[in-house]
């Protein structure tokens, strides 16, 4: 899988987890949505981890706080 396609389906995973709108491209990090709470983090990482059939470490929930970071720890996941 392509970083570009990862990228489009983290995108649609945080618009279904945050109830919000996440431009298509760019940056996008948790500071930049009030609604990305502790809560919201959880589910989509249950999300993401059913979306890539992935299984993240502990140590990987506190770096995924963007887009970018997150996409980085999918392809690590599927490198694996």
């Amino acid at each position: 899988m392509q970083t570009n396609e990862i990228d489009v389906r983290v995108r649609e995973i945080l618009r279904l987890a945050l109830k919000t709108d996440v431009p298509e491209e760019g940056s996008y990090a948790r500071e930049d949505d009030p609604n990305w709470d502790s809560l919201k983090h959880v589910e989509m990482i249950f999300m993401l981890e059913d979306e890539f059939d992935v299984q993240f470490a502990e140590d990987d929930f506190a770096k995924m706080g963007s887009v970018a970071a997150i996409v980085a720890l999918v392809e690590a996941n599927h490198a694996a």
